[in-house]
């Protein structure tokens, strides 16, 4: 799977993960303001239908940010979280714990970044109040290959998506540290994060629009 809009350099994507939630209504909600901005355009060519024209431009920029757009990326060397405004590119061999909750978490050091486009349904964190990231370190790390290396029992569920991510990231961060070393982890390396300005550009441009017909 390849995302050139993901890319924070010239890496391809190793691993992208879709969103647990939003995508459904999000993308539900881009039609139906799709259909009432033709509905508009050809039935009510007033200042009304101009107001109302704008207000649904501006919702579909928020749908879009809120709904779309949160995603996260691994590259060989990179986790690309992508949230609504901000995005933070991580590399592999800093992260010291994952954690999928009602969104997902990241450590780096005593930092956290998230993902609000990744998270557990509400059901599956009422029975795992206890648990903790999936830490890189110490015995969290060896309990956590012993669960993997362990076949379920015949009445368990398969592994949810959330799980899945956990785990595929906690993969992709050993493989990364058996890749470069433990001289090399830190050399050089840190998290970045930046504002995501097309998107604040749309929704400052779209926002102030609306407003403007307001007066009209």
């Amino acid at each position: 799977m390849t995302g050139a809009q993901d890319r924070p350099g010239r890496a391809e994507p190793v691993e992208q993960f879709h969103a647990t939630s939003g995508r459904f209504v999000g993308m539900a909600s881009l039609g139906v303001i799709a259909v009432l901005l033709v509905y508009l355009a050809l039935t009510m060519r007033t200042v009304t239908g101009l107001r109302v024209g704008a207000g649904l431009v501006f919702l579909a920029v928020v749908v879009w940010v809120t709904q779309l757009r949160p995603r996260a990326t691994a590259y060989e060397e990179e986790l690309h979280l992508r949230n609504s405004v901000r995005d933070a590119s991580l590399p592999l061999v800093l992260i010291d714990g994952v954690r999928v909750g009602r969104m997902l978490n990241v450590w780096v050091g005593q930092e956290r970044y998230v993902c609000v486009g990744i998270g557990a349904p509400l059901r599956k964190m009422v029975g795992a109040k206890t648990r903790g990231p999936s830490s890189l370190l110490g015995w969290d790390r060896l309990e956590a290959y012993t669960d993997a290396s362990t076949p379920p029992a015949p009445d368990q569920t398969a592994t949810s998506y959330p799980d899945f991510v956990e785990r595929r990231i906690v993969a992709l961060v050993e493989d990364a540290r058996r890749s470069s070393g433990p001289d090399e982890a830190a050399a050089d390396q840190r998290p970045r994060e930046v504002w995501a300005w097309p998107e604040i550009t749309a929704l400052c441009l779209t926002g102030a629009l609306f407003l403007v017909t307001l007066l009209l």
